[in-house]
């Protein structure tokens, strides 16, 4: 009987010895072993680093070299001189055990659950993701007198970042004049339009951009910082965000501020929420791993390797990405960041609930998804695609898929007739559920614009194929038609869902073309205006730049800045409303626009300069906008009004 109990024990004892034996080895591995976030699959995705000697041999043996630059002093960084400082808020970070951030941060800890990171629909609708419908172009607009335009966006209600803004009462325009970086703030009447407020940064600062929020009472200012006093080796960026309460026009108040360290990458802003990326360079110097830090208003904080994100690969460059969500309208809310390690960053899209952040690494583009809802911010997916992205323009987010075209380009000259281009089309979990390839061999993709199943694409080498892609099955998109012409588009915009307007160049020359696609399997170019004919040539900055562009379809009006030039000695330009002066003029163009007329020139306006430098005697018109029927033109030195009927000039207003 006490032998049958002793052995009954010892086998007790065993087992108990055995569960305790694994519990300790469970314990030493999680305290030695990084976060790892996974896929629903099960595949590694991102890693936390648990100390910075982690991350400092990371990027030893990874890059194969440390920074071979001077060494770059590691200071705090600091507000500019002679700005107001509100007090301080802090500043929630992500919390490296779950992949998530504090309850005022990035929500609970729902979405790192047995060690699985569920990046699915299921785990964003339980964060309160959920996909909105699909906009590509804004509603009819209100005819009204109260009615104006805003920021040529690509998303419909994702914001995006430029120099202008208005509320419909006032226009904000971001200037640089005698070396500083200064906001003006106009009363837009149309009779007496008056300059009633002011911010200036007196400091080394070059604001890139603005927000304005959606009741016309908070202002925010992104943009860099250098140092000047340093050689350029030694010479390092700063971001800062700059938050103002312009509720009184005369008297801006800063209300908030975020400076980070590293290099403004691009921002969006959602209903009350700006969120920002900030690239940093990832390097060690003289064994010191040189880490990005936050400063909100007066507390600066230095973000440690236990909070940085990574994935197992090898690159000759690195930076930290960062990833910030500022609640503009309540100065106490915490912003909240993200951070990863990455390549260099090369575009970005947004829609309303997804970042997608892309890096170039070879002849690959790797992709990010950060999902994102008020102040929670979070990893989802990574995915990689073969080729590069051109721009935003070329990537969208439609019913549970994100679609990215891409150019494969020879890394050798000689080889450039083995260019191609390529569409893909993955799932929320960046996986590759589609794809079509080779497309357009020995030319490259100079414009993409997607709207709802269908994909426009324009490649280039001699003449201008314009496809039209079928989206409707994700898992086989494919070519329907096809539309050969001379030149090429830089800018695709959606007239509406049959009509496609395209901004490019003919013989040195712009060119606006309007594209129905009523048909997809028989597009056609029913209308097309070269700006400048007679010319040598013609520029706008609305090829590189679509903020510049200024599209009405309820108006049928289309405004977009050009400069014209070298008209031939012999040409009688007397008979034109285009004054000649230098060889070059510049101002806007203003169409009427109609898939019945085309293009219909109205007239061509220019700010004479203020300050003549010899090149031209106007000064370059950056926007246009309108509020009820008052065109305005934007130029850094002063607006002028227009009588949007007639265009007759009623007043201008000098900065």
């Amino acid at each position: 009987m006490v032998q049958r109990e002793l052995k009954r024990k010892t086998k007790l004892y065993t087992v108990a010895a055995i569960f305790s034996a694994l519990i300790l080895v469970s314990a030493i591995y999680t305290v030695t072993t990084p976060t790892v976030m996974y896929g629903t699959l099960g595949v590694p995705l991102m890693k936390n680093f648990t100390s910075n000697d982690e991350l400092r041999n990371y990027l030893l043996i990874n890059t194969g070299y440390s920074m071979y630059s001077p060494s770059i002093p590691q200071e705090d960084i600091a507000i500019p001189e002679n700005t107001p400082v509100p007090k301080a808020s802090g500043i929630a970070t992500a919390n490296p055990s779950t992949g998530t951030g504090s309850s005022s941060a990035s929500g609970g800890s729902d979405d790192f659950i047995d060690g699985y990171w569920r990046s699915s629909p299921d785990a964003d609708a339980a964060m309160g993701y959920q996909e909105s419908p699909v906009q590509y172009w804004a509603r009819p607009a209100d005819s009204s007198q109260d009615s104006f335009s805003t920021t040529n966006i690509q998303v419909v209600g994702v914001d995006e970042a430029d120099i202008v803004k208005t509320d419909g009462q006032y226009i904000y325009v971001l200037s640089r004049r005698d070396g500083l970086v200064t906001v003006q703030i106009v009363k837009a009447t149309s009779q007496n339009p008056t300059v009633v407020g002011k911010i200036t940064l007196n400091s080394p600062a070059t604001a890139s951009c603005m927000y304005l929020s959606e009741n016309g009472n908070k202002l925010v200012l992104i943009g860099c910082q250098y140092d000047f006093s340093k050689s350029f080796l030694y010479r390092y960026g700063q971001t800062f965000i700059y938050v103002y309460d312009v509720s009184n026009k005369a008297e801006p108040v800063l209300a908030r501020s975020l400076i980070l360290s590293g290099e403004y990458f691009s921002s969006r802003m959602i209903g009350n929420y700006v969120y920002t990326v900030v690239n940093q360079r990832a390097y060690v110097e003289d064994g010191t791993v040189i880490l990005p830090q936050v400063c909100v208003d007066t507390a600066t904080t230095e973000i440690a390797p236990t909070s940085i994100y990574y994935t197992d690969m090898q690159d000759r460059y690195f930076s930290y990405s960062t990833f910030i969500g500022l609640n503009i309208i309540d100065d106490v809310k915490q912003p909240t960041y993200l951070t990863i390690l990455t390549g260099a960053s090369s575009c970005m899209y947004v829609s309303t609930n997804n970042m997608y952040v892309t890096f170039g690494k070879e002849v690959n583009t790797e992709i990010y998804r950060i999902a994102f809802n008020g102040a929670h911010l979070n990893f989802r997916a990574q995915g990689t695609v073969p080729g590069a992205v051109l721009n935003q323009y070329s990537m969208d987010e439609y019913k549970g898929c994100f679609r990215i075209a891409t150019t494969i380009s020879p890394m050798v000259r000689s080889a450039i007739e083995n260019e191609h281009n390529n569409l893909y089309v993955l799932n929320m979990n960046l996986d590759m559920v589609g794809k079509l390839e080779n497309l357009a061999q020995g030319e490259r993709i100079y414009s993409a614009r997607f709207v709802g199943d269908k994909a426009y694409l324009v490649t280039f080498k001699l003449i201008d194929p314009f496809f039209v892609l079928d989206l409707k099955n994700p898992s086989s998109p494919k070519v329907v038609g096809e539309l050969k012409i001379p030149g090429f588009s830089s800018y695709l915009h959606p007239y509406n869902e049959n009509y496609i307007i395209g901004i490019g160049k003919e013989d040195a020359k712009v060119k606006l073309s309007l594209f129905d696609v009523t048909d997809m399997n028989n597009p056609a170019e029913i209308a097309k205006y070269i700006i400048g004919e007679e010319a040598l040539y013609s520029q706008s900055i609305v090829l590189n730049e679509p903020k510049a562009f200024l599209f009405d379809q309820q108006k049928q009006l289309l405004v977009m800045p050009v400069a014209i030039g070298a008209w031939p000695s012999n040409l009688d330009r007397s008979d034109s409303s285009v004054p000649i002066s230098n060889g070059v003029w510049s101002g806007v163009y203003v169409f009427k626009v109609s898939p019945e007329n085309g293009f219909i020139l109205q007239g061509e306006l220019s700010h004479p300069a203020t300050n003549n430098n010899g090149w031209s005697d106007y000064d370059d018109i950056t926007r246009s906008l309108y509020i009820g029927n008052t065109l305005y033109t934007v130029s850094n030195d002063r607006i002028q009004l227009y009588r949007l009927d007639n265009l007759e000039l009623i007043a201008h207003v000098n900065f």
